[in-house]
């Protein structure tokens, strides 16, 4: 299982190397995976260790005099649940995300089909965070000695 994961986060990082979204783009991400005989538990199982290796660790934003209160708008308050609402902010005091990836988290959420429930802000937060750390890591090579690392 551990290979499967490697590699599907090779994937992802290949996609955000070609300027895909791994949330926005994850329908043509996941038929890719597919293709490349991934079955739905292994993506799910490689999303999974996403969410344990880089949302539950002290991050790069944390800062005692950075507030952390959002105040959500009536639509956001309609779509997120409160489990979902608290848990972002659990990842901002964790220091975790920052306004602006909140934001893009949200943003993101809003765009589901239906209200996005903790399952389902996990799910894009840990996709929008790995493509930060994809980033800021500078690519492919940073990224897979990253994930690498955690798995270990």
């Amino acid at each position: 299982m551990r290979d499967k994961i490697l590699n599907i986060l090779a994937l992802f990082s290949q996609s955000l190397e070609r300027n895909k979204d791994l949330f926005y783009d994850a329908e043509e991400i996941w038929d890719l995976l597919s293709e490349r005989g991934f079955s739905d538990e292994d993506i799910e199982s490689a999303i999974s260790h996403i969410q344990k290796t880089s949302l539950e660790v002290p991050g790069p934003f944390w800062s005692d005099a950075v507030p952390v209160y959002r105040i959500y708008s009536h639509e956001e308050h309609s779509r997120l649940s409160k489990a979902a609402k608290g848990y972002l902010w659990k990842l901002k005091m964790r220091g975790i995300i920052d306004h602006a990836i909140e934001d893009e988290i949200i943003q993101k959420a809003m765009n589901l089909e239906s209200p996005a429930g903790l399952r389902e802000i996990k799910t894009v937060a840990a996709l929008t965070v790995f493509g930060y750390e994809h980033k800021i890591q500078g690519g492919t090579s940073s990224s897979s000695t990253l994930v690498e690392t955690r798995i270990n």
